[in-house]
């Protein structure tokens, strides 16, 4: 993944959301539409971090036991216990950092 592509993916989101969610702007649109729109982040995420945490190149990870895989298990974890962004973001990078060291 390039970083030209994340920030175009990244840029998308961020007009999406901002012209269509801000009440300042007068653009009103229909409350299924701005519905949705709460879930293109996510939905773009998950896209973009799929291929990262199942595949190394054109290989399956192996799942078990493979860093990537388990950080992205216990980052779920956290995100479902803690509502705190930040901090599960920085223990869910120590975990990988952690667990990359020691199954590599």
């Amino acid at each position: 993944m390039t970083w030209t592509l994340l920030l175009t993916l990244a840029a998308i989101v961020l007009i999406n959301r901002y012209f269509f969610l801000e009440p300042k702007i007068a653009l009103k649109l229909p409350r299924v539409i701005g519905n949705m729109l709460q879930y293109s982040a996510p939905c773009l995420l998950t896209a973009i971090c799929a291929p990262i945490v199942f595949f190394n190149g054109d290989q399956l990870r192996a799942l078990p036991l493979d860093a990537y895989f388990l950080t992205a298990m216990i980052c779920v974890v956290l995100a479902l216990i803690s509502k705190k962004i930040l901090v599960n973001l920085a223990l869910s990078l120590l975990c990988f950092y952690g667990l990359f060291y020691l199954l590599n």
